[in-house]
């Protein structure tokens, strides 16, 4: 601009000089040749002088311009140098509390190092997520301890903003500026950093005051010929410098941003004097010394046009690349004036629409490309007055329609066109085909749609939670949850809650729980995830089991009493036999009695000896009866399963008690035990285990005389491992089908023509309460072996 300028001056002066030159000619009575020619040096050396003078002050108002634009860009440097540093210097503090602990010492000391080398801040602050202060300390230059006193609520609302922001977004956040009534460190920001210590989230908080950051980054050098100022809009917030428009050239100034402050805290900067003018000498009094300058002049007016030229040449070079990059961007670019008038198209936007540059150039709304459903620019962004610049680039789904009708999805970009004044001269469009990413998004929409559908078929309740500084939220979640827990995340939260189960290593987690507030049971798998971006969720899937728990009470107690029923059935089916083995040591008793009575009656005298003998053979027959009954009685008493520690011997003996009574019952049936030398314990309820094995064997005594077979050996098998017993029941009888076999812990499923079928499938209810499962194979010898393990205890 400078440059335009000084060659439109230089040429006005040529030009008047010409037309100087020619009315000196032909006003002048002398002869031609001389006075013209004097005259002609004269006017000559007048222009010359003038444009001159002229060019150097130019070129003095354009170097003051440039070295103030230096200036005020090494004092913006200093400014996000001395902001960048003291970020730093939080974050050495930070690491220091991270490997000191979070102690006031520990604070105090390295904040006071930290308000040493930063004159600027004025504040060091520990703060919690809340902008509740934990420990402050004032700079010790301003003992301000009232400055320590701040909470949250003291806060104005611009670092309240600032504190929300860097705890959201965790990283650094700088405040806008505010002032506070009667403080000489005002204006002020602040400098958030947040840190995690601990599992628990601070920040540091530094206020910095704005005229000592100004003050600081200003060097002693620059002080003499600039002044320098922060401004708000027009407004002086710091600084003596006094505001004037840059394009008022009384006083040079510039503007510029003042980086990382936020962007309505501008750096401005100017001289502190007027611009120096040339002194111009009377060239009647110093013809000569003029002479001599015009030389001199002549030698460095080249020089300068040479560098002027070379600067032209630089910005023609520069306005070349600029619009190879322009023409090299695959957006298109369409710039327009205030009435929507196109004043510019690039290639890319000649290839999206179809149409030329010319073709273009000079269009106004409705342009040849605009489909007719889209919305004009001018209806898009309404009045210009009232444009948010910090919604810029506004961001526009259009359809455009090429030359040959074909129609493109386009995303179209909006931001307005300012010139070097600053002032709004149009609006400058970016186009880009967006027809893949369009169809990209319907498939991604697509595919949420039908992850929903899936979800909402799933009849468990689905749902993911977040956890934020701003609370828990309710994000993902199906139908089903909707409809039993609600569309907030309570249910979900009270459902975690209840679980005590703890995560395993991989995060996830799987329980039966029992909800209080719900008064229901759930069957949870809960999981860890962290989402691609960092952030972490909790995915919960809840089925509501209430009902299959009453149904297991129930059938619980069902099968409770059928093991009872069938303990009882078994006992039914022994009581003769039962009944035979109580009364033969009853005969024995009454035999015995008698004998005594005899002796005592008869005998002059009573062997004191052969008495007591006959009293103990009743005491061992009535002892023989006591222990029948007791295992008849602990046999047949109905009790829950109590899995504990138990002697496996002590289990086989009460077997073989109860076993004899079924090889009475059955005649010819042996019953033999396989046993080590020393069996273990085992974990198990006795009780059961000892039904059982009397269930089985009375099974294979049965099987063994209907199907008439000659081996009636009954073989009970205790096969020892490492950490389990195996516990076999074999026999050689007529063996059991394949068929059979897939059907036999079935349910009222018999092998017997009057069998209640309830057996068996007690027997394999017992043992899978005991962690195991009852097996049948066929006896290599012919026959059945029936199969289940106990665990060893230690």
């Amino acid at each position: 601009m400078a440059q335009q300028k000084n060659l439109s001056q230089n040429n006005d002066l040529l030009e008047r000089f010409t037309a100087s030159f020619a009315g000196l000619r032909s006003h002048s009575n002398l002869p031609n040749g001389t006075t013209p020619f004097i005259w002609a040096i004269a006017v000559l050396l007048i222009v010359i002088f003038a444009a001159f003078y002229l060019n150097v002050r130019s070129n003095n108002e354009a170097i003051l311009r440039t070295n103030l634009m230096k200036s005020t860009a090494k004092v913006a440097d200093n400014i996000e140098m001395r902001l960048r540093a003291s970020s730093a210097s939080m974050a050495r503090l930070i690491e220091r509390l991270e490997l000191d602990g979070n102690t006031a010492a520990v604070l105090n000391k390295f904040s006071r190092e930290l308000l040493n080398s930063n004159p600027e801040i004025t504040l060091i602050r520990l703060i919690e997520p809340s902008g509740k202060g934990i420990e402050s300390m004032v700079n010790p230059r301003l003992g301000k301890r009232e400055l320590r006193q701040y909470n949250y609520l003291d806060y104005p609302q611009v670092v309240r903003d600032a504190i929300a922001d860097a705890f959201l977004s965790n990283r650094v956040s700088i405040s806008s500026f505010w002032f506070t009534p009667g403080d000489s460190t005002s204006p002020s920001v602040v400098i958030v950093y947040p840190f995690t210590l601990e599992d628990k989230s601070y920040a540091l908080l530094s206020r910095i005051s704005l005229n000592k950051l100004l003050e600081e980054s200003t060097p002693s050098s620059l002080r003499a010929d600039y002044e320098f100022s922060l401004l708000h809009g027009t407004e002086e917030i710091a600084g003596r410098a006094a505001y004037n428009p840059p394009d008022d050239y009384t006083i040079p100034s510039y503007v510029r941003a003042a980086d990382p402050l936020p962007p309505s805290i501008q750096l401005y900067g100017c001289n502190i004097v007027e611009s120096p003018l040339i002194f111009a000498s009377p060239l009647i009094y110093w013809l000569g010394a003029l002479m001599l300058f015009l030389l001199i002049s002549l030698f460095f007016l080249n020089k300068e046009m040479r560098k002027n030229q070379a600067d032209l040449d630089r910005a023609n070079r520069e306005l070349e690349l600029r619009r190879s990059i322009e023409d090299s961007i695959s957006s298109a670019i369409v710039i327009t004036d205030l009435e929507n008038k196109i004043v510019y198209t690039n290639p890319a936007a000649q290839v999206i629409t179809g149409y030329s540059e010319d073709e273009l150039q000079g269009k106004t709304p409705p342009y040849p490309f605009w489909a007719d459903t889209s919305v004009l620019p001018a209806t898009l962004l309404g009045d210009p007055s009232k444009l948010d610049p910090a919604a810029f680039p506004y961001r526009f789904d259009l359809l455009v329609r090429r030359k040959d009708d074909e129609q493109l999805n386009v995303l179209l970009l909006a931001t307005p066109f300012y010139s070097s004044y600053n002032e709004h001269i149009g609006w400058i469009y970016m186009m880009r085909d967006n027809t893949i990413e369009s169809q990209s998004m319907n498939l991604t929409n697509d595919a949420i749609a039908s992850y929903q559908r899936l979800l909402n078929s799933v009849m468990s309740c689905i749902s993911v939670v977040s956890h934020k500084p701003t609370g828990t939220m309710l994000g993902i979640h199906n139908d089903h949850y909707t409809e039993q827990l609600g569309n907030t995340a309570d249910g979900h939260l009270a459902i975690s809650r209840a679980c005590k189960i703890p995560f395993n290593p991989q995060g996830s987690r799987e329980a039966e729980v029992w909800v209080d507030s719900l008064e229901r049971w759930f069957s949870i798998t809960e999981a860890r995830v962290t989402l691609p971006g960092g952030s972490h969720v909790m995915l919960q899937s809840a089925q509501d089991i209430t009902q299959r728990k009453i149904n297991e009470k129930e059938l619980e107690d069902q099968t409770n009493r059928m093991e009872n029923s069938s303990r009882l059935i078994t006992l039914g089916e022994m009581a003769s036999t039962i009944t035979h083995e109580i009364n033969q040591p009853l005969t024995a008793i009454t035999a015995y009695a008698n004998t005594a009575i005899e002796v005592i009656g008869n005998a002059p005298e009573v062997n004191r000896g052969q008495v007591l003998e006959i009293y103990k053979k009743i005491a061992n027959q009535a002892g023989r009866i006591d222990k029948i009954i007791k295992n008849i009685r602990a046999f047949a008493k109905r009790r829950p399963t109590t899995l504990e520690n138990v002697p496996l011997a002590n289990v086989i003996n009460d077997t073989q008690e109860l076993g004899k009574l079924i090889e009475k019952k059955y005649a010819g049936i042996r019953i033999v035990y396989e046993l080590p030398k020393v069996l273990p314990n085992v974990l198990c309820d006795p009780v059961q285990i000892m039904q059982i094995l009397m269930n089985l064997i009375r099974n294979a005594a049965e099987a063994i005389l209907e199907a008439g077979c000659t081996d009636r050996t009954i073989a009970v098998i205790a096969k020892v491992g490492a950490n389990e017993v195996e516990l076999q029941v074999a026999d050689h009888g007529p063996g059991i089908s394949d068929t059979m076999k897939a059907s036999l812990f079935t349910p009222f499923f018999s092998t017997k023509k009057n069998g209640l079928g309830l057996g068996l499938s007690t027997c394999q209810t017992i043992a899978e309460s005991h962690n195991t499962r009852l097996r049948v194979r066929d006896n290599e010898g012919g026959g059945t072996v029936f199969v289940f393990d106990l665990k060893i205890c230690s």
